[in-house]
């Protein structure tokens, strides 16, 4: 990976960039609190089992569809996945804290006008943006490699389950 390249990755994610990810633990602060969680076994367990039920079996790869989508410029794709992902947030909290986080992100990066009139113009043609969508917009448009894109947004999730720890 270039240089620039790894720069935009620790810059997208790292838990300093402004757009609340260290204030969502998704779920595992309550857990911790009403004590489902109660040990560095019981959070090891819990961040294994959302790692690999949530996040590896979903999130990640429609993180992979929307990098690939916004590569290829395919409007309709973006748009489909940016939908799905919405759709199955299966609490209000887990959707409004993907909405905030993507709208922060998508914000960021347009008004800092990264990425060229035809990413400019998917990003902004999209409703509701989450927080995949804005990666991936801002990854693309940052010539992040889609592997390293993909391993960055895993370590950001990861790095903030423990923090909540």
């Amino acid at each position: 990976m270039q240089a620039q390249a790894l720069l935009h990755l620790l810059q997208l994610t790292s838990p300093s960039l402004p757009i609340g990810a260290y204030s969502y633990s998704q779920g595992l602060e309550a857990a911790i609190e009403n004590g489902t969680v109660k040990n560095e076994t019981g959070a090891r367990a819990w961040i294994i089992d959302s790692l690999h039920e949530v996040v590896a079996r979903f999130e990640a790869p429609i993180l992979w569809r929307l990098l690939q989508a916004f590569s290829d410029r395919d409007a309709d794709a973006v748009a489909m996945w940016n939908e799905r992902f919405i759709a199955a947030r299966d609490t209000a909290e887990f959707r409004a804290e993907t909405i905030q986080m993507g709208y922060s992100l998508s914000k960021l990066a347009i008004d800092l006008k990264i990425g060229d009139a035809s990413l400019l113009e998917l990003m902004q043609a999209q409703g509701e943006v989450p927080l995949p969508t804005a990666l991936a917009y801002a990854a693309v448009a940052l010539n992040v490699p889609h592997d390293a894109a993909l391993l960055g947004m895993l370590f950001a999730w990861a790095e903030n389950q423990v923090l909540v720890c």
